[in-house]
Formats: C-alpha cells, sequence, structure tokens
C-alpha cells in the first residue's frame, strides 16, 4: 500500500510540471483567499464593538429626538424643544470570580473580574449594561400655553419615563 502511494507521487512530481504549478498556484490563491477573509472580518468585528457603546451626550440627543417626534404629533403642540436631564451615566456590570478562603479566625475574599481575549486585547466580560434613567424633561412648544396642550405632554412624558409630573415642565415658546 505505502509503495503504491509512493509510486503515484513519484510519477505525479516527475510527470508534467504544468500540474505542479497549477496545484501551487491553486493553494497561493486559497491561501491568500483565507487571509484576505480574516482581515475584513476583523475590521467588521472592530466596527461592530464600536458601536456596541454609546456616550452620555448620544444617549440623551437620541431620546430628545425621539421624543421631539412624539410630543410634536400631539394635537395642539405645534413646534416643539426639547431638554432631557439624566441622573447618572450608563453603568456596566462585569463577570467577577470569586475565590474565598476561610481559615480559623479570618476569612479572606478575591474578587477578580473575567477576562477575554479580543481583537483590541484583552477585556472584562461584560454581563449588564444599566443605561441611565431620565431624572427630568422640559418641553417648549408653540401650544404650551393651552392647558389641555399642556396635560397631555405631561401625561405623555411620565408614562414614556416613569418619573413623577412635577419632573416634567412645559412652557409657550416666546414668539
Amino acid at each position: 500500500m505505502e509503495n503504491k502511494i509512493k509510486e503515484r507521487l513519484k510519477s505525479f512530481i516527475s510527470g508534467d510540471s504544468k500540474k505542479i504549478k497549477i496545484i501551487v498556484a491553486v493553494g497561493l490563491i486559497g491561501m491568500i483567499l483565507i487571509f484576505a477573509s480574516d482581515l475584513f472580518a476583523k475590521d467588521e468585528k472592530k466596527q461592530d464593538a464600536s458601536n456596541e457603546s454609546i456616550s452620555y451626550e448620544e444617549y440623551t440627543q437620541e431620546l430628545e429626538n425621539k421624543l421631539v417626534q412624539l410630543i410634536s404629533s400631539i394635537s395642539g403642540v405645534g413646534e416643539c424643544r426639547v431638554m432631557i436631564t439624566l441622573e447618572n451615566t450608563a453603568e456596566s456590570v462585569y463577570a467577577t470570580d470569586v475565590e474565598v478562603k476561610n481559615d480559623d479566625e479570618t476569612l479572606n475574599q478575591k474578587d477578580k473580574y473575567v477576562i477575554y481575549n479580543s481583537d483590541k486585547g484583552e477585556a472584562p466580560v461584560l454581563i449588564k449594561e444599566f443605561l441611565p434613567k431620565v431624572q427630568g424633561v422640559t418641553v417648549v412648544c408653540t401650544g404650551g400655553d393651552n392647558i389641555a396642550v399642556k396635560e397631555k405632554i405631561i401625561e405623555a412624558v411620565t408614562s414614556l419615563f416613569n418619573i413623577p409630573t412635577n419632573r416634567v415642565s412645559v412652557s409657550k415658546i416666546k414668539a
């Protein structure tokens, strides 16, 4: 069996040099494609990772834009501007590995973050991320002096963000 394999390899190698060149070329093209796909995949992962984290300002701006669209659709509101304040920044919870040593007299506990290797190097494992809560909302609109419109805006904002009515201010835009 081994002799047959050796004979075929010898006949293949000593045979046509075009076959060898074609096989080597196909092999090189295959390796180039594999390396190219790795490069493109890493670029996509970096873009996805950069999109995961959103800044405080971006989050606030996104909330304000959505709220302006919502409030503007209420009958009688007219032109509308919104400002939102948040209680704090986002809070991230990372996985930890707890090591507890219990001697006769003392109890020692060591917490270490669970680390994994990413494209950017080592990074902790993120379990949860809590977005900041809305603390207060100010709405300034053309219909802000109408009591019925004001009530609808306050009701919409308080139910949307689960905040008390004293944390919502609605006023008329200065003409």
